[in-house]
């Protein structure tokens, strides 16, 4: 690698921190949504799927308006910029205020104004998100330099995972030193949410906006207007990216359905209905992820250099099939228990986490990494920078999956027969089809992504040709500071 290649540490770092508030803003609304508006409120599960599926659609076609906004707009502080700053404030402030709806509010007023909060707060999240993917994509032009960005990214995002599943359980903890309560309150749950909406995504979520430097500024000055229906044409057309968004598709699948149901089953199935103590074990689990995730980042991107992007993904998704089959085992009640004062906590379901968890990371980074060698694929075939495009397409698919997702979790739910009122008194039948859908979608959907990646088609040598041409034609770009 060249020195020139190397993008300094520090705007690494800067960079790299942006996954705090991406993570947050990405998976927050559910999170919080999942306790308040299904265990507290009792929202029958299918209504709130598809009250979280409306607005999750709309954001994928805001990505592909902000993704042509973004690569024809310029500004002396650059494309990506400041829209990076004033989407981390919008989407924080609205972050806070969505769950300010009164308790008083009949079932079909507070969906109705959760909706529309969600509205504007994934307007915020797509000002912010899609110009900051942008800036990653752009930031070197090697090969391997470019897992190296997109492992800072990983680390934060991996920092982030490990608390933003204690959301809960500190508003559990607000509620009971603030509010006198041995339970979760929305009282508490708003603390929490007008914390994480004004220090993460906001706060945080402007430092890449205010200290990153762009490298394709200036050379896009002149170039051709980047047009939304023909970069969509041509984006879906490309087979190494139509591969990689079938990836996501699984990944999406087998996430949602996860994350969703081992939150239940550990709940209802495990804790007896409890939901304090089953809402500190999935922080737990999710703390047990992110963990793994940091530990793995070093082993992944050294995968990566020894066997290929590929090599990494055959790895951990061969370790993904073996740990969905584990899930059966691990999530199920009679485990020794350990108590940190009146708290059980249930150590067997770390075993998860160590099983799955390096998937994670991995497809974080390599995915990421693969779509910048596609970007690059495209300035071959067309002759424009595309980044902001590029990546508000594969969101724009992402989201799509990531919504009828969420319909599907909560329709799947629902049709187990779990009932809130029956706290944890499910029927037999109930929790089986819970834990088929929990140990089934990670298993499957890995082997049918092992499939797929046989058949991406840009190595190291096709990178390294495409970079050699586009050099020649245009010049090269430094990533040195």
């Amino acid at each position: 690698m060249k020195n020139s290649d190397r993008v300094p540490f520090w705007e690494k770092l800067v960079l790299g921190i942006g996954g705090f508030p991406s993570l947050f803003g990405y998976i927050g609304i559910n999170t919080v949504a999942r306790t308040v508006y299904i265990m507290i409120l009792g929202v029958n599960p299918l209504l709130v799927g598809l009250a979280l599926f409306a607005p999750r659609f709309l954001d994928g076609f805001l990505d592909l308006l902000m993704g042509k906004i973004s690569d024809n707009f310029h500004s002396k502080w650059g494309r990506r910029k400041p829209f990076v700053v004033i989407g981390a404030v919008l989407m924080g402030i609205v972050f806070g205020l969505m769950w300010m709806t009164p308790e008083s509010w009949s079932q079909t007023a507070k969906l109705a104004c959760f909706i529309v909060m969600q509205f504007i707060f994934f307007t915020g999240y797509t000002m912010f998100s899609v110009p900051y993917n942008a800036l990653t994509y752009e930031m070197t032009p090697d090969y391997n330099e470019r897992n190296n960005v997109m492992a800072f990214n990983a680390f934060f995002h991996k920092v982030a995972e490990f608390l933003y599943e204690w959301m809960i359980p500190l508003a559990a903890v607000f509620s009971w030193v603030f509010f006198a309560s041995q339970k979760v309150e929305l009282n508490g749950i708003r603390m929490v949410t007008w914390i994480v909406g004004l220090v993460i995504m906001t706060g945080i979520g402007m430092i890449p906006g205010l200290l990153v430097r762009e490298r394709f500024a200036e050379k896009t000055k002149h170039q051709g207007e980047v047009k939304l229906f023909q970069t969509c044409k041509e984006a879906f057309s490309s087979k190494p990216f139509m591969i990689l968004f079938l990836i996501v598709i699984l990944n999406v699948l087998s996430g949602v359905l996860a994350m969703n149901m081992d939150h239940i089953v550990m709940t209802y199935y495990m804790a007896n209905g409890d939901i304090t103590i089953g809402s500190i074990w999935k922080g737990l689990l999710s703390s047990g992820y992110a963990v793994v995730g940091i530990a793995s980042i070093p082993v992944i991107a050294w995968l990566a250099n020894l066997f290929g992007k590929r090599g990494s993904l055959y790895f951990v998704y061969g370790l993904m099939v073996f740990g969905g089959i584990m899930k059966w085992f691990i999530f199920t009640p009679g485990h020794h228990l350990y108590y940190i004062g009146k708290i059980a906590i249930d150590p067997v379901i770390l075993i998860d986490p160590i099983l799955c968890g390096p998937m994670w990371v991995a497809v974080k980074i390599m995915l990421a990494s693969m779509m910048a060698d596609i970007c690059d694929d495209d300035e071959l075939k067309y002759g424009k920078r595309r980044e902001g495009m590029f990546g508000a397409a594969f969101s724009f698919l992402e989201k799509t999956a990531w919504s009828l997702s969420a319909v599907f979790s909560g329709l799947t739910l629902w049709l187990s027969g779990y009932h809130s009122e029956l706290g944890g008194n499910q029927t037999p039948e109930t929790f089986t089809i819970m834990r088929l859908f929990l140990a089934g979608a990670p298993a499957i959907t890995a082997v049918f992504a092992i499939l797929a990646i046989r058949f991406y088609p840009i190595t190291a040598e096709r990178a390294a040709d495409t970079r050699r041409i586009l050099e020649e034609r245009r010049g090269a770009i430094s990533a040195a500071g």
